[in-house]
């Protein structure tokens, strides 16, 4: 079919749908004849650019279109054999049309992003074709924006039978364009030697019988994500990770299950860490699994804790991190619920949330920290948008969040943090680099002595230190929406918390012993006002964040790389619980031999 021929059919209407108004696409540089992909998005979006019923008024005043070429390869192994290996080429394509005006489109509603038509437009074309890449931009614009027409529809007549104006802020913000089309190119991965790779990590879990289960899961990717915009934006960039997961689980004599996990990332394939580094996290988990599985079970817990650096940044990813992104409460019929997880620091704006001695920024255009790259850096978000450094907390007092495109109280514009996909058909705020710094600290031996005097002064038998949090989660689904559950009657935060994995008794005179089990009881953002000290020592802890709860790990369509640096935190009063489940039987046949 020829190109004069489909704009033919387009302008005549679509089986039913709107007829199409065509329209001037923003000035755009010169493309050359190898930029295929870009021609058809700029070509394709000059059509559809401002699509409209025929006697309506409801035309897009915005379009974005955006591909993610990549390739990847991904293996599964377990003690040093493969068990799963997948390559894949893909193009991944995302339309967005907004119909109506920056105040007033067709996000924002309960039910923004539903669709009750048929779906037309179905795999795209991994080659350079241009008409058919046409084809499925313009299959793909129809079908969305026949999504916004319905969503604007039942938006305005939730709006009729609302008491008050739910739409006081503007559905979207509007942002300077930016135009950065550097020359890209895939880079190519061995998949024989990522194969070798995941079978010599798994291998490690070889010399240790206690583990009942075990494997590695690496991971290549490499990517290149295109984005244009009605509005003049038109970038590309490098969208690509190395991903290496460890796992080991064993169960103590009382039938607990115990586990433990490593996650080692590079946003370049190519740069992820060599393989004596990578086996040397491998071994520490599966020494952690081993001690974890003959130490004693805990017991509750209610007095002075100390979090060495790395267990303190995994704490406050989480209690600090989740909570920088405000939710915007969509519009709904008159009592209609909302599933919205709101964020505990909404309503601290101005408030101490830590001890004036603390601040944070989040700044995801750093790059590298003492000469080591961060995977907190990122060059455009999701919108488009180009990050920048936030000054989140300052002496204590919490004075911004981060922002996407969608206005919410008191932060009408994007600071250029939508990492993640959201609901209502916005995009998700997310940390990039989040930097914890303190005007006041103590070596980390100080801080230790401060909790066993603390201690001593309390008549307590003995301190609790944590070393490692179980973040990003690594149990399964099951587990986690047992912890969910156990949090949620605990009176704890409305996302839950990940539980400490490596958790030491430290008694009066300085000495540690392991124990297992244990959670923490109703620990909070609001917990972080009550860090006592902090100690000079930072840790820099990474981990791919995702759109699951607790960064479930391996999990998650969209990843956003995470980097958080942060020193040890001493609180005066934590409480930690142990769970009260029936225990499953260990296995009754001892396990075969794993050496021959």
């Amino acid at each position: 079919m020829n190109l004069l021929f489909r704009t033919a059919v387009v302008a005549a209407g679509l089986a039913g749908s709107a007829a199409y108004v065509l329209s001037q696409t923003p000035a755009l540089p010169t493309l050359g004849a190898d930029e295929v992909l870009l021609r058809a998005m700029r070509d394709e979006m000059a059509r559809t650019a401002q699509l409209a019923i025929v006697g309506g008024k409801d035309a897009p005043y915005y379009t974005a279109y955006t591909v993610s070429d990549a390739e990847s390869v991904h293996i599964s192994s377990t003690l040093g054999a493969t068990v799963n290996a997948n390559r894949s080429g893909y193009r991944s394509p995302s339309i967005e049309v907004r119909v109506g005006d920056y105040a007033i489109d067709n996000t924002g509603h309960v039910q923004s992003g539903a669709y009750s038509g048929t779906r037309m437009d179905g795999d795209w074309p991994l080659d350079a074709n241009y008409l058919s890449l046409r084809d499925s931009f313009w299959l793909s614009t129809d079908r969305v924006f026949k999504t916004a027409l319905e969503s604007i529809s039942r938006k305005r007549a939730s709006q009729a039978n609302a008491a008050v104006d739910a739409n006081l802020l503007p559905n979207f913000s509007k942002t300077e364009p930016v135009v950065s089309i550097p020359k890209l190119s895939l880079a190519k991965i061995d998949e024989a030697a990522w194969t070798a790779r995941a079978n010599r990590l798994s291998a490690v879990f070889k010399r240790y019988p206690e583990i009942l289960s075990s494997g590695s899961d690496v991971q290549a990717m490499t990517g290149i994500t295109t984005m244009l915009t009605t509005e003049g934006t038109m970038i590309r960039y490098e969208d690509g990770i190395g991903w290496a997961i460890g796992k080991g689980e064993a169960q103590a004599a009382d039938g607990m299950v115990v586990h433990d996990a490593v996650s080692i990332q590079s946003l370049n394939f190519e740069a992820l860490p060599p393989d004596a580094d990578l086996i040397r996290g491998f071994t520490e988990v599966a020494d952690n699994v081993r001690a974890l599985s003959k130490a004693p079970a805990a017991e509750p817990y209610t007095g002075p804790v100390l979090f060495e650096p790395r267990a303190a940044a995994q704490l406050l990813a989480q209690l600090l991190g989740d909570n920088l992104r405000i939710p915007r409460r969509p519009l709904t019929n008159p009592g209609q619920p909302t599933n919205i997880l709101p964020s505990e620091l909404e309503s601290r704006l101005n408030a101490r949330v830590l001890p004036d001695f603390f601040d944070v920024v989040d700044d995801p255009t750093q790059r590298t920290l003492n000469g080591k790259p961060l995977v907190g850096f990122y060059e455009f978000d999701l919108e488009g948008v180009r990050p920048k450094l936030v000054s989140i907390v300052e002496k204590g007092v919490l004075k911004n969040f981060l922002t996407t495109r969608t206005p919410v109280p008191n932060f009408p514009a994007s600071n250029g943090h939508a990492r993640l996909p959201g609901n209502y058909g916005g995009k998700s705020a997310a940390i990039g680099n989040l930097f914890v710094k303190v005007s006041e600290s103590t070596p980390l031996a100080g801080l230790k002595q401060q909790l066993t005097t603390m201690v001593t002064q309390l008549n307590k038998p003995y301190g609790i230190l944590v070393r490692k949090l179980d973040y990003p989660y690594s149990g399964s689904g099951g587990e986690l929406q047992a912890l969910a559950q156990a949090n949620a009657q605990a009176g704890g935060a409305a996302r839950p918390l990940s539980p400490p994995l490596l958790v030491y008794r430290v008694y009066p005179d300085g000495r540690e012993e392991l124990v297992r089990g244990l959670r923490f009881r109703g620990v909070t953002a609001r917990s972080l006002r009550d860090v006592m000290a902090a100690s000079q020592e930072t840790a820099v802890f990474e981990f791919v964040n995702t759109t699951t709860a607790l960064a479930l790990l391996g999990s998650g369509g969209y990843l956003a790389p995470t980097s958080v640096i942060a020193p040890g935190l001493l609180f005066e009063e934590l409480e930690l619980d142990v769970p009260r489940e029936q225990l499953p039987r260990p296995p009754t046949v001892p396990p075969p031999p794993l050496q021959p």
